[in-house]
């Protein structure tokens, strides 16, 4: 027997228009977003091997953007580098040959109390809201005020004078000693009472393969030995030196400016070769993100053409089947069984 109804007539459509609809949908948003609504179904086995490489692409993407950040970090640490080389390169020149007499002296107190006040400056540098020369510790400001660096020295300078006087010892030989207290305040726990940097310095992963150090603290033995040299020379100038005390000031600051420049060269040149490893890196990253990306694509991408086409075909079909719904709603029992 078969059963016939106003609804069965209107029911015979609605299942595989719900199924054009669906269907449609999946191919516009297809369509908007260029990639497949469903990778699991469309890929099957191939799956986890599209989520890999998206895995790889996200991760280039990544330390391509924090290489920007280290990239500026760097570039902050060789230019403050480079004044602080012409700082001390200057007094270091001046020094040579310079006759040992309190004139000469004041004139190069002056200026080192200037480059002193300059290296806490450069020191104290931030970029992107962390200070570059404070090691890990980024958001303390490295190195305490010169006037305070110059109140510490001269009182440690006055301690070894009056070392030198009672044991009549050269004021050359106290300052170059090990229980100098002069020299002990620009090392170990001295200076960490100037100085509030880590001496860890910061680690940056620059590629998926390869990490760096990416900056310097202000710990290093060229800040301190070049911090030092200034303090001294600023600090013999409000002393009363004879002028062999005056050669001794002298000969040691030239002494330690020197070891000063030379650790810094190898400083800004390990930056250099940080810079250039960053660069190196995102040269190859680029490559690889290009390869990946194609990859990517020819897994999850679309047919462009295809899709548009198999679009107008379903929005004919629905358009077709809502036309035929429309005319089936018009129908009834009764006009059926009069109709026969």
């Amino acid at each position: 027997m078969v059963y016939i109804s106003t609804q069965s007539f209107q029911s015979v459509t609605r299942q595989p228009m719900l199924q054009t609809e669906s269907a449609l949908a999946t191919a516009q948003q297809e369509v908007a977003s260029g990639v497949y609504a469903d990778l699991g179904l469309q890929l099957g086995s191939q799956t986890s091997n599209a989520i890999s490489l998206a895995q790889q692409s996200d991760q280039i993407t990544s330390l391509t953007a924090s290489n920007v950040s280290t990239s500026t970090r760097l570039s902050a640490t060789n230019s403050a580098l480079t004044a602080i080389m012409s700082d001390a390169q200057s007094l270091s020149d001046n020094l040579i040959g310079a006759e040992s007499s309190p004139t000469v002296l004041q004139t190069l107190s002056t200026q080192a109390q200037s480059s002193l006040s300059d290296l806490v400056g450069q020191l104290n540098t931030s970029s992107g809201g962390q200070y570059i020369f404070g090691g890990t510790n980024t958001q303390t400001t490295p190195i305490t005020t010169s006037a305070s660096i110059q109140s510490a020295a001269t009182s440690a300078l006055t301690t070894d004078m009056a070392t030198s006087q009672s044991s009549g010892t050269d004021l050359g030989t106290v300052l170059s000693g090990a229980s100098s207290s002069f020299s002990t305040l620009f090392q170990g726990s001295g200076w960490s009472s100037l100085s509030s940097a880590s001496s860890t310095t910061l680690t940056s992963q620059i590629s998926p393969t390869q990490t760096t150090t990416s900056s310097v603290s202000a710990n290093q033995s060229a800040f301190q030995q070049i911090a030092q040299a200034y303090s001294l020379l600023s600090a013999a100038a409000n002393q009363n030196l004879t002028t062999t005390q005056t050669q001794d000031v002298v000969a040691q600051a030239s002494s330690l400016l020197n070891s000063g420049i030379s650790s810094l060269t190898e400083i800004q040149a390990g930056v250099g070769v940080t810079q250039d490893a960053v660069t190196s890196a995102n040269s190859s990253m680029a490559a690889q993100q290009t390869i990946l990306t194609k990859n990517v694509a020819s897994l999850e991408d679309v047919d462009a053409t295809t899709l548009s086409t198999t679009v107008t075909n379903l929005q004919t079909q629905l358009q077709d089947s809502y036309s035929l719904t429309s005319q089936l709603k018009s129908l009834s029992l009764v006009n059926y069984l009069t109709a026969g």
